[in-house]
């Protein structure tokens, strides 16, 4: 990869596109948004295009690309159908993809959300987003983990040794993790979105009903209790039970406790690279977690 898209402007962003696709010649380009591994511009108000931060984010672009076409077909909820690629060719090229912008705005920042339109729906998404082929999303390049839980645990632990924040009881957080860790998910394996945050939902801000799922870079086959883990942030216990209900998959005894520990992890993950991007949503939806799942 070329210069790192971390300092990549709009303006250069912009003549970048261009070069590759003339079309979009003469179109504003603005900084839409940016994470850990992307950085993503809005051109002409109708298209996004990601660039990746980092060699690994590449790889990500590339699994989300050959992914989504055929979950186009599977799921019940709009994502994105990438039209444009650009693969890095030497040292002053970039790695980019840009994909008709989808409608709505993020779920954490949307005033207008249905509760029982958005549980439904997200319910009969998850169902059919687990029920995808798996050897489909093997062939994508789609990675697989088999003890989520276990990988989170070590990250977590390792991650709150360098966590200053008052707001946090570390020894808490700590003995959690390594007392009340669950055992192996010996369930089938099933692909998950494994981000599925609030603002990765985008939101009608007329009718409050979802319009689309987007950032599919972190997709991978595991267990599907990190997709319900990362719904506990946005309404609570009550409300993910709701989205359970319209739940078409087969939800295992163990899967809220796995949630909330899953959903533990995340937090803390959340918090570590909210420091470095300055994200408040970030540090906001952490706490919320952690309050939902810890409260005395």
């Amino acid at each position: 990869m070329g210069t790192c898209a971390e300092t990549l402007t709009a303006e250069a962003a912009g003549a970048t596109i261009t070069r590759a696709f003339p079309e979009f010649r003469g179109r504003p380009v603005e900084l839409l948004d940016e994470g850990w591994d992307f950085k993503v511009f809005d051109v002409g108000a109708r298209w996004v295009f990601r660039f990746p931060k980092r060699e690994g984010a590449i790889v990500k672009l590339n699994k989300e690309r050959k992914l989504l076409p055929g979950l186009l077909e599977s799921v019940s909820l709009p994502v994105p159908r990438y039209e444009y690629f650009r693969e890095s060719l030497g040292s002053a090229d970039r790695t980019f993809g840009g994909y008709g912008k989808l409608p709505g705005i993020s779920g954490d920042t949307s005033r207008v959300v249905d509760r029982h339109t958005v549980a439904r729906q997200l319910g009969e998404f998850l169902g059919r987003l687990h029920a995808y082929p798996v050897d489909k999303a093997r062939e994508a390049g789609v990675p697989e983990e088999q003890d989520l839980a276990a990988f989170w645990r070590n990250r977590s632990l390792e991650q709150l040794e360098s966590l200053v924040d008052p707001s946090i009881d570390r020894s808490h957080l700590c003995r959690y993790l390594e007392d009340e860790a669950p055992g192996n998910f010996d369930g089938a394996p099933s692909l998950v979105h494994n981000d599925l945050w609030a603002e990765h939902v985008l939101v009608d801000t007329r009718s409050g009903g979802v319009r689309g799922i987007i950032d599919w870079g972190d997709a991978l086959i595991g267990d599907t209790a990190v997709d319900f883990a990362c719904l506990c942030a946005w309404y609570g216990e009550g409300w993910l039970e709701d989205v359970l209900a319209h739940y078409t998959g087969r939800p295992d005894p163990g899967l809220i406790p796995r949630a909330h520990y899953l959903a533990t992890c995340r937090a803390i993950h959340n918090l570590t690279l909210a420091r470095d991007l300055y994200r408040p949503a970030w540090v906001k939806a952490a706490y919320e977690v952690l309050q939902l799942i810890h409260a005395d």
